[in-house]
C-alpha cells in the first residue's frame, strides 16, 4: 500500500463524523441501583416476619408453653383472620370495616385540609404566626386521647365523634410539617423568581408552594397512623359498631385470636394508606428525596 493511499484513509477516517452517545442515558443507567439494593429493606423484613412468626408458632402452637386464650398460635389468628374477610370468610364484618374506614377518611380529609391551611398560615404569614401559633402548640401539648370520653359524650356514640378523634389526632403532624416547610423555603429561589419578573402570585405558585409541597406529603403520612389510632380509640371509648367495637368485645372474652386478627386488618389498612402518600410523593415531588442509609454503603 502506497503512502498516497494510507494519507487518503486518514483524511476519511478523520472526516467520519463520531457515533453520538447519549451521556444521560449511561449516567442514569450506571446511577441506578440494583433490583437486589432497591428492595433490601423489602427482602429483610419479609424474612424478620417470617422468623418471627415462625418461632411464636413454634413456641406458642408447638411446645404450647402459654395457654392458648392469652397467646394463640399464629395459625388461630390468621384462620379468624380468613373468616373476617369479605367475600371468602365464613363470618365477614364487611360492616365493621365499611364503618371504620369510612370513618378514617372523612376525618383525615378534614384534618389535611385544615392542616394544610394552618401550615401555611403560620409558616408564611407574620400575623398568622402571630395569632395562630401560640395557639396550635398549647393544643398540641394537650393529650387528645385523654380527650376522648368526653367527645363521646358531647357528640355520642355515632361517626360524629369518632371522626373528631381522628381529626383531632391526625391535624396536627400536617400542620407542624406543613409550617416548618414554609418557614425554611430558600430565600435565594423566591429572590431568582423575583429577578425572573415573576408577580407575588406566581412566586407562590411555582417557587413556594413546590417547596413546601413535600413537607406537606410527609405530614400527611405521619397522620395516617395517627388517624388509625384515633379511629381505634373513638371505637373502644363507645361505638356499636367498627374494628374497635370488634376489639373491645373479644378482649372481654378472652377470644385472643380475634383481637390480634382485628389489629393485623389495621395495620394492612395503614399500610396501604401510607403506601399511597408515599406514592403520590414521588410522583407529585419527584425533586425531594429523603435520606437512604443506604447511600453510604
Amino acid at each position: 500500500m502506497s503512502v498516497t493511499e494510507n494519507t487518503e484513509q486518514a483524511t476519511v477516517g478523520v472526516g467520519l463524523d463520531p457515533p453520538e452517545i447519549d451521556h444521560e442515558a449511561i449516567a442514569a443507567k450506571l446511577a441506578r441501583p440494583g433490583f437486589f439494593k432497591r428492595n433490601v429493606w423489602s427482602f429483610v423484613f419479609v424474612v424478620e416476619l417470617i422468623a418471627i412468626f415462625a418461632v411464636w408458632q413454634f413456641i406458642a402452637g408447638t411446645l404450647e408453653w402459654f395457654n392458648p386464650k392469652f397467646v394463640p398460635p399464629p395459625s388461630d389468628v390468621f384462620t379468624e383472620l380468613w373468616n373476617m374477610l369479605p367475600l371468602v370468610g365464613d363470618d365477614p364484618i364487611t360492616e365493621h370495616i365499611v364503618f371504620s374506614v369510612r370513618n378514617f377518611i372523612v376525618g383525615y380529609i378534614i384534618a389535611a385540609v385544615v392542616g394544610i391551611s394552618i401550615g401555611l398560615l403560620i409558616g408564611a404569614t407574620k400575623v398568622g404566626e402571630l395569632l395562630l401559633s401560640p395557639l396550635v402548640w398549647t393544643a398540641y401539648a394537650v393529650p387528645r386521647s385523654a380527650l376522648a370520653p368526653v367527645i363521646v359524650l358531647v357528640w355520642g356514640l355515632g361517626m360524629s365523634s369518632k371522626v373528631v378523634i381522628i381529626f383531632l389526632l391526625a391535624v396536627f403532624p400536617v400542620i407542624v410539617n406543613t409550617m416548618e416547610g414554609a418557614r425554611h423555603v430558600e430565600t435565594s429561589l423566591l429572590n431568582a423568581g423575583k429577578v425572573f419578573g415573576a408577580s407575588r402570585t406566581q412566586q407562590m405558585r411555582k417557587v413556594f408552594l413546590p417547596a413546601v409541597l413535600p413537607f406537606m406529603l410527609i405530614g400527611l403520612r405521619i397522620a395516617v397512623v395517627r388517624g388509625y389510632i384515633g379511629v381505634l380509640i373513638g371505637e373502644l371509648v363507645g361505638s356499636f359498631k367498627g374494628l374497635g367495637t370488634i376489639l373491645r368485645t373479644s378482649a372481654f372474652n378472652f377470644e385472643t385470636s380475634v383481637s390480634l386478627a382485628v389489629v393485623i386488618i389495621l395495620v394492612v389498612f395503614a399500610n396501604i394508606t401510607m403506601l399511597g402518600v408515599s406514592f403520590a410523593k414521588k410522583k407529585l415531588a419527584p425533586w425531594h428525596s429523603e435520606e437512604d442509609v443506604l447511600k453510604s454503603r
